[in-house]
C-alpha cells in the first residue's frame, strides 16, 4: 500500500477546518505475489540478514545510486572527499574506481594524459579537469565567452523555493506535487547598472500559487535573458502553474522561452579544484566568489527552506520566531539569485581573475589561461 499519485485533492475541508481526504482513493495497493512463489519471503529474509549485520555491506557507489530513483543513503556513500582525493574529480564513477584499483587514490598521483586516456579511458575533457586539478589551476574553456555572449539585457536572475508534501495541501495537487511558495529575482537593466532585487514569500495558510505567479509576472518584463541554475526545475514549476491558471499561460510561455541555464555552462566550461567534484551552488559560489558563502546561514539549503516555510505558515511560532524565520527565508532565496549575479559577473568580466594556481588556502594568480 502506498500513496497514489493518481489522487487529486479536491480542497475539501471539514467543520473543524482540517483537510478531508478521500482515503479510498488516496492510497493504492499492488499485488506482489506475481513476482514468484516464495520470492517475497526470500527477499525479506535477505534484507533482514543484511540489517542484522554490524556494518553496512560494501557496495561501490555507481549508477544504482540514482536509478531508478535517488537512494536515501546517497550522502552516506558520497561523503565530501578530503582535499586531494580523486573522488572529488568530475569523472565517471567507474573510472574513479578503476584508478583506485590501480592504487591511484590522490590527485597528485595521477599519471599523464596519455595513460589516463588509454589505460583508464578518460575523455579529453575529463583529463583536462583532472590534470588541471593536479596542477592546481582553474580550468576555463575558451567556449565560455561565446556562451556568455548569448545573454541579453535586461538580465533577470531567478530562483524558486518549493515544498512537496506527502499529503496535498490545496485543491488540484497530488501527493508529492511541488508547491512553490517563494521566489527571488535580481534585475540588471544594462552592463554596469545597479542590480535591483524583488522577492515574494507566502506567509499565511492560503494557497500561494496565484499570488506567486501574479507577483512574478509583474517584475519579469517581456524581454531579456532569465538566468537560472537548473532550468528544468523552474520550467516545470512554470508549466504546472500555467496548467492551473491558464490566464497566465501566455506570460509564462514568454518567461520559459527566455530561460538561460548557468548550470550546464559551468559543467562544460569551468572547473575549480575547490568544487570537490560538485557543481552545486554551495560549492561553486565560495570557490569562485570567496566573499560569498552559505555557511552560517539560518536557512542553508532547499530542505531547510521547506521546513522553515512549513513552520512559518503552521502558526505555531511566536512573533519573534516568526519574524526571524521569515527573514531567514528571504535571505536564503535572495542569496541564491545574488550568487548567480556575482558568478556571471565574475565569469563574464573577470575570467582571468579565476585563473589561479591554488596551494592550500592561498591562491596565486597565473597570467596564462589554460586551454581546454
Amino acid at each position: 500500500m502506498h500513496l497514489s499519485r493518481d489522487y487529486i485533492y479536491d480542497g475539501a475541508v471539514g467543520a473543524d477546518g482540517r483537510r478531508v481526504y478521500d482515503i479510498s482513493r488516496l492510497f493504492a495497493t499492488e499485488e506482489v505475489q506475481p513476482y514468484g512463489d516464495g520470492q517475497v519471503t526470500r527477499t525479506l529474509d535477505e534484507q533482514f540478514r543484511i540489517l542484522a549485520q554490524p556494518q553496512p555491506p560494501h557496495v561501490r557507489p555507481s549508477s544504482q545510486c540514482n536509478s531508478p530513483y535517488d537512494c536515501e543513503f546517497y550522502d552516506h556513500c558520497h561523503p565530501e572527499w578530503p582535499d586531494g582525493d580523486i573522488g572529488s574529480l568530475p569523472i565517471a564513477g567507474h573510472k574513479i574506481e578503476a584508478l583506485r584499483d590501480a592504487g591511484i587514490t590522490l590527485i597528485d598521483q595521477l599519471p599523464s594524459q596519455i595513460a589516463l586516456m588509454e589505460r583508464f579511458h578518460l575523455t579529453a575533457k575529463e583529463c583536462k579537469f583532472a590534470l588541471g586539478a593536479k596542477a592546481r589551476v582553474v580550468q576555463i574553456a575558451p567556449e565560455l565567452s561565446a556562451e556568455l555572449d548569448a545573454l541579453r539585457y535586461p538580465l533577470y536572475y531567478m530562483d524558486f523555493e518549493t515544498v512537496f508534501p506527502a499529503l496535498p495541501l490545496f485543491a488540484g495537487l497530488r501527493p508529492y506535487d511541488q508547491l512553490p511558495f517563494q521566489w527571488s529575482v535580481h534585475v540588471q537593466s544594462k552592463p554596469g547598472a545597479e542590480v535591483k532585487h524583488y522577492e515574494y514569500l507566502s506567509t499565511d495558510t492560503n494557497d500561494p500559487r496565484r499570488e506567486f505567479i501574479t507577483s512574478l509576472c509583474a517584475v519579469m518584463g517581456e524581454s531579456g535573458s532569465i538566468v537560472v541554475y537548473n532550468q528544468t526545475f523552474e520550467s516545470l514549476r512554470l508549466k504546472e502553474l500555467a496548467a492551473l491558471l491558464p490566464e497566465f499561460a501566455g506570460r509564462i510561455t514568454n518567461i520559459q522561452g527566455r530561460l538561460w541555464d548557468l548550470l550546464p555552462v559551468m559543467r562544460k566550461h569551468v572547473y575549480h579544484p575547490a568544487f570537490g567534484g560538485s557543481f552545486s551552488l554551495k560549492h561553486v559560489l565560495p570557490a569562485l566568489v570567496p566573499t560569498m558563502t552559505y555557511e552560517g546561514m539560518e536557512v542553508g539549503d532547499g530542505t531547510d527552506a521547506g521546513l522553515a516555510w512549513e513552520s512559518l505558515v503552521r502558526g505555531t511560532l511566536d512573533r519573534d520566531e516568526h519574524e526571524k524565520t521569515r527573514k531567514a527565508l528571504l535571505e536564503y532565496c535572495g542569496q541564491d539569485t545574488l550568487a548567480l549575479v556575482r558568478l556571471v559577473e565574475r565569469l563574464r568580466f573577470e575570467p582571468t581573475c579565476l585563473n589561479t594556481r591554488t596551494t592550500g588556502n592561498v591562491n596565486h594568480t597565473n597570467s596564462v589561461s589554460p586551454k581546454l
